[in-house]
């Protein structure tokens, strides 16, 4: 019985061989189809990216398609993702009635800003089609660039309804998870369709039904504060942003969430502390930003050391700069870095599995795979290095966009206390430490005190309540 699974392994290895010296053979000859042929052999060897450079010769070279070839176009596009076949010209994405091709052809005109023409792809593919809830969900999108609210509306609903039953009916976990990012997906683009239109209280609602374990959950906290600030409930958009003080939430800052925060201090007029939070900002935040600024200016030309620093063990890069470990933090928690490097890591060990062959026997099928795969292995590493690079320039940018704007909250309570100078009046200036009498709350939101401490079951569900500082009376000391 022990010995069952070696032999088991030495058959399984022994097929895969006997597979990929059909397609060497395949290869060789002079077949018609020889493409498709060596590419199906590949496929069942699992050297899924090689398959890809024979299944796009395929459909550059050949006016024939099947059932087969879209089972395989399908297969590989799901294994090595639809980004394997988005340098194709949209001329041979379009050349077949092919749903696999019409979702890379409307993805790949989606993120060059063409919704129109993506429009035009995914529409045609049927609601029952595995890759249905991914093409409603752009359709839905690519509606709302173009402005057409109502339409959206409609695509996100049935994004939702479709990815739930499809989360509901699937065997394995990675299939679970993958339709449930999708549903989550379609419901934050919803409720931020909703905020657009000034339709807070809606949006909110949306915003609600992303579950606290959600990967996506800390990210919409700022999104639901900003609703909250819209419908002039500063208390509880000071509250839900007080849940990023949280231990559990530390690697997550964001530089808008502390000019939000002094926006709010300004709205109730509470300048002190208003002022406070800007201070801070400039004393604490601005330098350590300069600090990482120099880091990655040095190092912006690599196509590279980004990915190379992220990949490596925490303690190797957690000392560079006081904010790395929080932005490599948040780069990993992304769901679309994770989908993308796992296909990084697939092409890597598909690139050692073919060296290690061409090492026991050369062959030129071996010899091309090399090439060809490390152009895609190359491919990769850039566009993820560029990804955490952007990621990272885009923090500094929003740390020096924010410091702008607080300067200006600064000059604008200037101005106002000015102003009051003038009228020979002051505020109230009531500042305690709040009241149950100031907290807006519906009749399913309970009261609890704040003892210090972060429960993981109340995180987002903060609210001050401090009392506005707004009202103004004459100044009986002059």
């Amino acid at each position: 019985m022990i010995r069952w699974p070696i032999i088991i392994l030495l058959i399984f290895s022994f097929n895969s061989y006997a597979k990929y010296s059909k397609a060497i053979k395949y290869y060789k000859s002079n077949h018609k189809n020889k493409n498709i042929l060596i590419a199906q052999e590949l496929i069942k060897s699992k050297y899924y990216f090689s398959a890809t450079y024979f299944l796009k010769q395929h459909l550059v070279e050949s006016n024939q398609y099947s059932k087969e070839l879209e089972n395989m176009m399908e297969m590989v596009a799901l294994k090595t993702g639809p980004l394997s076949f988005s340098n194709l010209h949209d001329s041979y994405l379009l050349k077949f009635n092919s749903h696999s091709l019409k979702f890379i052809h409307g993805l790949k005109s989606f993120r060059y800003k063409r919704y129109q023409s993506a429009i035009n792809s995914l529409i045609k593919i049927p609601l029952d089609h595995r890759l249905a809830p991914e093409s409603v969900f752009i359709l839905g999108s690519s509606y709302q660039m173009k402005e057409q609210f109502d339409k959206a509306r409609i695509y996100y609903k049935q994004c939702i309804t479709l990815a739930e039953k499809n989360e509901d009916e699937a065997e394995h976990k990675k299939l679970k998870q993958y339709f449930g990012i999708i549903k989550e997906s379609c419901i934050i683009h919803q409720a931020r369709m909703e905020y657009r239109k000034g339709n807070y209280k809606r949006s909110l609602k949306i915003y609600d039904l992303i579950p606290k374990t959600s990967f996506r959950w800390p990210y919409i906290l700022i999104e639901k504060a900003w609703v909250h600030y819209m419908l002039d409930d500063y208390n509880r958009s000071l509250g839900t942003l007080v849940t990023y003080k949280s231990p559990l939430l530390t690697s997550y800052f964001f530089p808008e969430a502390e000019y939000l925060t002094a926006l709010n201090y300004f709205k109730l007029c509470l300048w002190g502390d208003s002022n406070q939070v800007i201070e801070h900002y400039y004393t604490t935040y601005k330098p350590r930003s300069e600090e990482l600024k120099k880091f990655l200016i040095a190092h912006k030309s690599s196509h590279t050391y980004f990915l190379k620093i992220l990949l490596s063990p925490i303690k190797d890069w957690e000392n560079m700069s006081p904010y790395m470990r929080n932005l490599m933090t948040q780069v990993r928690k992304k769901i679309k870095f994770n989908l993308e490097l796992i296909n990084f890591k697939k092409v890597q060990n598909e690139m050692k599995y073919l060296v290690q062959r061409s090492k026991k026997k050369k062959d030129p099928l071996t010899t091309l795979l090399i090439s060809e795969v490390k152009k895609m292995q190359s491919w990769r590493t850039k566009h993820l290095n560029h990804y955490i690079k952007k990621q990272m320039f885009s923090f500094i940018n929003e740390i020096h966009r924010y410091s702008y704007e607080q300067f200006n909250i600064r000059l604008e309570i200037m101005a106002l206390k000015r102003e009051l100078v003038y009228d020979n009046k002051k505020l109230i200036s009531n500042r305690s430490r709040g009241s149950l009498d100031n907290v807006t709350r519906t009749q399913k939101q309970h009261f609890y005190d704040f003892m210090g401490e972060f429960w993981a079951d109340e995180l987002g569900d903060y609210s001050f309540g401090l009392k506005s500082n707004c009202k103004k009376v004459k100044n009986k000391n002059k």
